[in-house]
């Protein structure tokens, strides 16, 4: 079926898989969800229909296998994003593979996530509903964003409608991201605006521009966001973690960094996933930075993202008691933290407790 004559008010999914049976499976799974399928069997082929469907019939969104003859899913998706017409068309990778690499290598790519095989259905949907509702985010935002060129009168209106679209489009980034490895965990979205808001907060009483604190209450969500890299195994261990283990949760650092330092974003994303497990005495990981060698919005957010773990309930460990929280990064200023990013922290507890309170856990 061509996607010209079908409904355009129906979200078009294109597979690719040179596996007949998983192409029924996914038009299965799909059809009855309203969905419009177009299959192609492997890359060759998937290409083709791409340049016949360019530039006004193109899918909504692809569902693409990464183990293919002739053509990879990799090489597909790197093509797919030299394309002008189809760089920004949400490409969800399926993959039998589990390594870090092999999720790494399809970032690298220009995948936006993954899907494991065999396909859950029930994770299908909410993957494709992830990125579904970000693409339009992301097209309502480039309608707005014209708007803005051409409409200086409502300059300042604009401006804060753009920033509360784009926070809320980063925490589904966020959310959709880490959903591969914590499926399972409703409080997530809770952490990561906890931890923006704490980070704004400080920022604004350190005297930060307001484009700063507007800034760093947006970005500071990613800090965690190479951890759609790390295995459940991991990320989900009740106990503490062997030397080995550390090892390779550190490595979220180094996939977050990769992810964000070649997106269109604001260098301040970058800069918070790479360096927040800095430390002000160099002892962090993973580039060992010392005191103002660290990008001020990654000490800010490091501390914001130590205190939300601490004071609260993790698969690994209970939630400390506010004062024995207090003391723990009391008697790390200058050692974990920036003394004055510490200072500042106290100075204003009661505001941070505040937006805790706000936006506590689902219980």
């Amino acid at each position: 079926m061509n996607p010209g004559a079908v409904d355009k008010k129906k979200h078009i999914i294109f597979a690719v898989d040179d596996g007949a049976t998983n192409l029924l499976t996914l038009e299965a799974y799909l059809i009855p969800k309203g969905y419009i399928v177009e299959k192609a069997i492997n890359g060759i082929e998937a290409l083709e229909k791409i340049n016949e469907w360019i530039p006004d019939n193109l899918p909504d969104l692809i569902l693409l296998d990464v183990m293919m003859p002739d053509m990879s899913g990799f090489e597909v998706c790197r093509a797919l994003r030299n394309l002008d017409d189809t760089k920004s068309i949400p490409i969800i990778l399926v993959t039998a593979l589990d390594q870090v690499e092999a999720k790494v290598e399809g970032l690298d790519a220009g995948a936006n996530d993954f899907l494991t095989k065999p396909v859950n259905k029930h994770e299908l949907y909410a993957r494709i509903d992830s990125h579904l509702r970000v693409k339009k985010l992301m097209a309502e935002l480039e309608i707005k964003n014209k708007l803005l060129a051409e409409r200086e009168a409502f300059l300042d209106h604009l401006v804060k409608e753009k920033t509360i679209q784009l926070y809320n489009m980063n925490i589904g980034l966020v959310s959709a991201l880490e959903t591969a490895n914590l499926a399972n965990d409703d409080d997530t979205g809770r952490h990561i605006m906890r931890v923006g808001e704490y980070s704004a907060a400080i920022a604004e009483h350190l005297g930060c521009s307001s484009e700063f604190c507007a800034k760093i209450k947006l970005y500071a969500p990613l800090h965690d966001v190479g951890k759609v890299g790390i295995s459940d195994a991991i990320l989900k261990k009740p106990g503490k973690y062997t030397p080995e283990e550390f090892e390779k949760m550190k490595e979220h650092v180094a996939i977050g960094a990769r992810m964000l330092e070649n997106a269109s974003i604001d260098k301040m994303a970058y800069n918070i996933a790479a360096f927040h497990h800095e430390k002000w005495d160099g002892s962090g990981y993973l580039h060992g930075k010392s005191g103002e060698d660290i990008p001020l919005e990654a000490r800010i957010v490091a501390i914001c993202d130590v205190y939300d773990a601490l004071t609260k309930k993790r698969v690994y460990k209970s939630a400390f008691p506010e004062s024995e929280a207090d003391e723990i990064i009391k008697i790390s200023r200058g050692k974990h933290f920036d003394p004055i990013v510490t200072d500042s922290f106290f100075k204003i507890k009661n505001s941070l407790l505040e937006i805790k309170n706000s936006l506590k856990d689902n219980e």
